[in-house]
């Protein structure tokens, strides 16, 4: 019970607090100023955010694949030894992550081609301001 009205005073609080923002920013005087150089700045804060993502993702990818060589070969130790049960689980644990793996390369290939469109430049590649 305790618990409960807790969690109702913590989501009237913030509530509360959202509302205020609002009505606050709903006040603020607009300036009619242009927007293209926030947005071309905002675009290029996107595009190298959705770089660094990629490379990320492009690192984890790698460590995967790794571990999936890792994998491989504790799986032909175990069955050099005779641990033939401990082998199989191993073995259809392994082509789950193949499969998964895949998948994700798909993903990570069409983001990479959404970026190259909307950036201009390939993932990876430094991008130089035209002068």
């Amino acid at each position: 019970m305790l618990m409960r009205k807790l969690i109702a005073g913590l989501t009237v609080a913030a509530a509360a607090t959202i509302g205020f923002a609002g009505v606050a920013g709903a006040q603020t005087p607009r300036t009619t100023s242009s927007s293209t150089p926030a947005t071309s700045s905002a675009h290029q804060a996107k595009c190298a955010k959705a770089e660094a993502l990629l490379s990320a993702a492009e690192k984890r990818e790698d460590a995967v694949n790794a571990r999936i060589t890792q994998l491989g070969a504790r799986i032909g130790k175990l069955q050099q030894s005779g641990h033939t049960k401990r082998a199989d689980a191993l073995t259809q644990r392994l082509d789950k992550v193949k499969d998964r793996l895949a998948k994700v390369e798909a993903r990570v290939a069409k983001v990479q081609d959404r970026v190259e469109k909307v950036c201009g430049s390939s993932p990876g590649t430094a991008t130089t301001p035209a002068s």
